[in-house]
């Protein structure tokens, strides 16, 4: 009994010491770039987070020490991947609405699938060389779901894989988002730190900036890691344009001013709603945030290669005049 405490105790203290002796690499690090719209940055927090801003997007991730000043980056989204979420919307008669974000940037495919059995029939999403596109784009079809599957093919790409998303509460009005990965942005990577910098390679030192010292890009930064971390719900008024979005000064919570209508399935702000609002489309449209829908996400069923057709119509043609 004697020993096996003196063992808790033995390991105890040298967890301590170990933990004392992992430098602190919070910071923000200018990583450089050669592109003329702006460097990236690595955000290092203390929470184990850390991001990558460059122009046009964000990466995220978390990071670990390892030993001898040695640490690990590995990020959140290990390859490109299709994300669903729905709701039930009784306006829509039998039929489904998908609202398509981040599709235009690769040739997507989708196929609304209404038994386990149907063969693997994708149709393009937008057509071949689609230009000048004006969002948001959401297609109605003139069917109900049992799951819905896409795909996407990319240039140098042996499989193209299909993945399946199920739809067991039928819901019939969906947000169908494409996240698409390069390669390198899914890899994990390591940086020695010695010297208050972070060496990437033996000659390629980083210097780190206090993070007290970057202002609201640190605010904004932890926000968009916390609205990463829960999307198992989203909100997004009748033209998809997301409640609490990140560039608002203060992240609101939807019951603040909002109340669930449950005949309208909808978040209502008594103050500002105007009866029917839903059903207009004008230049305040965007903006108006006095009705809120909350779309549920949809876990993905399988991810695999088949065999399968394509339907090379698209859903939407986009071209410049």
């Amino acid at each position: 009994m004697k020993k096996n405490i003196l063992l808790l105790i033995t390991i105890i203290i040298s967890n301590l010491a170990n933990a004392q002796n992992v430098p602190d690499i919070t910071g923000l690090y200018n990583l450089g770039s050669s592109s003329p719209e702006g460097g990236s940055h690595l955000f290092v927090l203390e929470n184990g987070n850390y991001a990558i801003t460059y122009f046009g997007g964000i990466i995220t991730g978390n990071w670990k020490f390892t030993e001898d000043n040695i640490f690990k980056f590995t990020p959140n989204i290990k390859e490109s991947k299709f994300e669903l979420s729905g709701r039930h919307n009784k306006n829509l008669n039998g039929n489904t609405k998908i609202f398509f974000d981040g599709f235009e940037n690769s040739e997507t495919f989708i196929q609304l699938r209404t038994t386990e059995a149907e063969e693997h029939t994708l149709q393009r999403v937008f057509n071949i060389g689609a230009n000048c596109f004006s969002p948001p784009y959401a297609y109605t079809f003139k069917t109900i779901a049992h799951s819905i599957s896409f795909m996407f093919i990319r240039y140098g790409d042996i499989d193209n894989l299909i993945t399946t998303i199920e739809n067991p509460d039928g819901y019939n009005d969906f947000v169908a988002n494409f996240i698409e990965i390069d390669n390198y942005e899914a890899q994990p990577f390591f940086v020695e730190f010695k010297n208050d910098k972070l060496y990437f390679e033996e000659h390629n030192a980083k210097e780190r900036s206090p993070l007290d010292e970057v202002g609201e890009d640190l605010e904004f930064i932890k926000k968009f890691i916390e609205m990463e971390s829960n999307k198992d719900t989203i909100y997004l008024n009748p033209s998809y344009n997301k409640f609490g979005r990140l560039d608002e000064e203060v992240y609101r919570d939807i019951n603040e001013h909002h109340v669930f209508n449950e005949q309208k399935n909808a978040f209502i702000d008594a103050e500002y709603y105007v009866e029917g609002v839903e059903h207009i489309n004008s230049e305040e449209s965007y903006e108006d945030m006095s009705i809120i829908y909350a779309y549920s996400a949809l876990m993905e069923r399988s991810k695999k290669s088949a065999k399968y057709k394509i339907i090379e119509k698209p859903l939407f043609q986009v071209n410049c005049d």
